[in-house]
């Protein structure tokens, strides 16, 4: 069985830089063996409600503003399976709850192809999107991630975000500055739950948390990871990468073994 992963994919720059975590992400895939599909839950594409990516031949979303121009000429070619999305949808549906199919989108937004470029670079394995719904709370997303759990004999299943987002508090000019307490306290407390398996806090992090709002003004980027926790047989994960950047800017990813 493959794992579920909760991937901090940083700054969509990420994936032209060498640092310790290109280095790490490059030899993620090594844990575990080669899925046949990978499903993606991204940060970057929020709906009001449940849609899955129904395009054979995905394009690359160059969804960001003023980073260096060989950036924008990147392109992720992985394409998707139709075969597999409708799987998914009736896996979806049986269990009660409506997703849509999105014809519309076309594209894979940077919270996929950036990590999964330097993860998987021959972009050879298909790739099924879901969106983040806004209308699910962590609950529905947990639930979500257990439902999904069925996939995961030939599917990785990704929740891509950021275990601390807040851009507006970045040391842009020191990659490597010392972490902001608050980001420390937040990420820590976060891993220690997730090694123990506490649902419960994890479920009630808007109560729980250290301070939530300096880490997530928005919570977009923290809330994939209930996707991958909930696809867990045991909710038990454990981090594979405690590194920040940037100051405040946890780049964990976090695996869900069993």
């Amino acid at each position: 069985m493959l794992p579920s992963l909760y991937i901090s994919h940083g700054s969509p720059a990420l994936c032209i830089m060498e640092n310790s975590t290109t280095s790490f992400l490059k030899n993620l895939s090594s844990n575990f063996d080669e899925p046949k599909f990978i499903l993606v839950v991204s940060a970057h594409w929020f709906t009001k409600d449940l849609k899955i990516l129904y395009e054979e031949s995905p394009h690359t979303i160059h969804d960001f503003y003023n980073f260096p121009k060989e950036l924008y000429q990147l392109k992720y070619e992985a394409k998707s399976d139709l075969n597999k999305c409708d799987e998914i949808i009736n896996l979806i549906e049986n269990s009660g709850i409506e997703i849509e199919k999105d014809t519309s989108r076309g594209g894979f937004d940077h919270g996929v192809w950036s990590p999964l470029s330097l993860i998987y670079p021959k972009a050879d394995i298909p790739i099924i999107q879901l969106s983040l719904p806004l209308n699910f709370d962590c609950k529905k997303l947990f639930e979500l991630g257990i439902i999904l759990n069925k996939l995961r004999e030939d599917t990785l299943i990704i929740g891509s975000g950021a275990m601390t987002h807040n851009l507006m508090d970045l040391n842009w000019e020191n990659e490597h500055a010392k972490p902001i307490s608050y980001a420390k306290e937040f990420r820590d407390w976060v891993v220690d739950n997730i090694q123990k398996g506490s649902v419960s806090s994890l479920l009630n992090y808007e109560k729980e948390a250290p301070n939530l709002q300096k880490n997530h003004p928005s919570k977009e980027h923290f809330l994939p990871l209930f996707v991958t926790f909930g696809a867990s047989n045991n909710h038990i994960g454990e981090s594979l990468h405690d590194i920040y950047m940037y100051g405040n800017q946890s780049m964990d990813t976090i695996i869900f073994k069993k």
